[in-house]
C-alpha cells in the first residue's frame, strides 16, 4: 500500500522535473540599426523596461542580454551610429547562438544597404529570422505596401515574412510572439510562451491544453485501472500539472505553494490526501474514481491553479473553489459526451503503461514519471 501523501524525495523529484523544463534557455537577439526602435520592441516583448531607450542613437552600448526565469533575451546595439560598425556588432559572432534573431527595420526610413549587409549577416548565422518593419503605427496603409515591396526586393523575402509592428502602440506583436514561439526549439517553447507578456491569449491556450492533455492521462488511469488505487497515480499527473502551470505565470512552484493553493481550496495538508478531499466536491463523485471524475477533477484543479497563479495567489479563496465546482461540472459533462475521444492517444499510453507495469516491466516509480509526463511526449 502507498502512503497517504507523497514522501519529500517523490514530490521534490515531480517539482524538479517541471523545474528543468522550464529552465531552458531560448535565445532571442533583436538587431537593427540606429533608431529602428529595437529597445522599444525589446521592452514591448519582455514586460519591462529593461533596456535603455533613448532619442541617442548610441544610448545601447553594448549587447544587452538580461535573463528572468531562465530566458535570455539578447539586444544589440544600434549600428551605423558612431560608436558601433557593422563589423563590431554583426561579423563578431553575436548571432551565432541564437536560437531566432529579429531584424528589425526603421518604418520611417528606406532600406540602406546597410540593411541588406544585417540581413546576409543573419541568414549566414545558424539563427532563424524573424523580419520586422517598426514604427508601423506611423505609416499609412500606401506606405507600408511600397516598403514590404522594397523589402521583398532588396532584401528577398516573400511578402508572407515581412512583419509590420509597432513597440509603441503593441501592433502585431501578439503575431510576433507566435512566430517566435513556432521557431524554437519544442522543448523551449513553453518556457518562453511562459515568461513573454505580448500574447496572453497564446499563453493561456498553452496553460489549456497542458491541463487538458494531463487530464485526459488521468482518465486513462481509471479506464485502464492501475494495481492498487487510482488516486496515488493520478495524484503526481496533477501535482506536475500544478507545477507547470505556476511556471507559467512566472512562479516557481515549490511544496509550500501547491499545498497553499490546496488548502485555498479547503482541502488537507497533505497532496494525495488533498487530492481525496477535492474529489468529493465533484458532482457524481462515488467510492471509485470513475475516468469522468479523474478527468473532470484534474481539469478543475488546473484551471484552479490557473486563476490562482494569474492573481499571483491574491484571489479570494472562495472564488479559487467556485472555479473549481463549476469547471469540474462543466469537464464532467464534456467527458460524458465525449469520453475516450477526448484524446485517444494520451488514453493509450496510459493503457500501454499499465501493460509494462504488470508484466514486470517498470517500476511503480518509472510507471508513475512517465505517466507525469505522458503529455510531453517524451519516450
Amino acid at each position: 500500500m502507498l502512503p497517504s501523501t507523497l514522501d519529500d524525495a517523490a514530490l521534490e523529484e515531480i517539482l524538479a522535473s517541471v523545474r528543468r523544463r522550464f529552465s531552458l534557455k531560448p535565445k532571442v537577439a533583436i538587431a537593427g540599426f540606429g533608431k529602428a526602435g529595437k529597445s522599444s520592441l525589446f521592452n514591448a516583448i519582455y514586460g519591462e523596461a529593461v533596456a535603455a531607450v533613448s532619442m541617442k542613437t548610441d544610448q545601447t552600448t553594448e549587447a544587452q542580454t538580461l535573463e528572468r526565469f531562465g530566458i535570455d533575451f539578447t539586444d544589440t546595439p544600434g549600428m551605423g551610429t558612431g560608436r558601433f560598425s557593422f563589423e563590431q556588432v554583426a561579423e563578431t559572432g553575436v548571432f551565432d547562438g541564437q536560437h531566432v534573431v529579429l531584424h528589425v527595420l526603421n518604418g520611417v526610413s528606406a532600406i540602406s544597404a546597410e540593411d541588406e549587409r544585417l540581413h546576409a549577416a543573419i541568414e549566414r548565422s545558424k539563427a532563424r529570422r524573424i523580419t520586422l518593419v517598426n514604427k508601423a503605427d506611423l505609416l499609412e496603409e500606401r506606405e507600408r505596401a511600397e516598403f514590404a515591396e522594397s523589402a521583398c526586393e532588396r532584401l528577398g523575402l516573400g511578402r508572407q515574412e515581412v512583419l509590420f509592428v509597432s513597440a509603441k502602440r503593441g501592433d502585431n506583436l501578439p503575431e510576433l510572439v507566435q512566430r517566435i514561439a513556432e521557431l524554437l526549439p519544442e522543448a523551449m517553447q513553453d518556457a518562453f510562451i511562459g515568461q513573454q507578456i505580448a500574447n496572453l491569449q497564446l499563453k493561456e491556450r498553452r496553460v489549456r491544453a497542458l491541463v487538458y492533455a494531463k487530464a485526459a492521462v488521468s482518465a486513462g488511469v481509471a479506464l485502464a485501472p492501475l494495481p492498487g488505487a487510482d488516486i496515488f497515480f493520478i495524484t503526481p499527473i496533477q501535482l506536475a500539472m500544478v507545477a507547470a502551470v505556476g511556471h507559467f505565470h512566472g512562479v516557481e512552484v515549490d511544496r509550500t505553494r501547491a499545498l497553499e493553493l490546496l488548502a485555498t481550496m479547503g482541502a488537507g495538508v497533505g497532496f494525495r490526501e488533498s487530492a481525496r478531499q477535492l474529489v468529493k466536491l465533484i458532482p457524481g463523485y462515488g467510492s471509485v474514481v470513475s475516468a469522468g471524475i479523474a478527468f473532470a477533477g484534474t481539469v478543475a484543479l488546473g484551471e484552479a491553479a490557473n486563476a490562482w497563479f494569474k492573481s499571483r495567489m491574491k484571489l479570494d479563496p472562495a472564488v479559487v473553489r467556485e472555479v473549481f465546482k463549476d469547471t469540474a461540472e462543466r469537464a464532467r459533462r464534456e467527458f460524458a459526451e465525449r469520453g475516450e475521444a477526448s484524446s485517444p492517444s494520451l488514453v493509450r499510453k496510459a493503457e500501454a503503461l499499465r501493460a509494462g507495469f504488470e508484466k514486470g516491466e517498470l517500476s511503480r516509480e518509472e510507471l508513475e514519471r512517465l505517466l507525469v509526463i505522458a503529455e510531453d511526449g517524451e519516450d
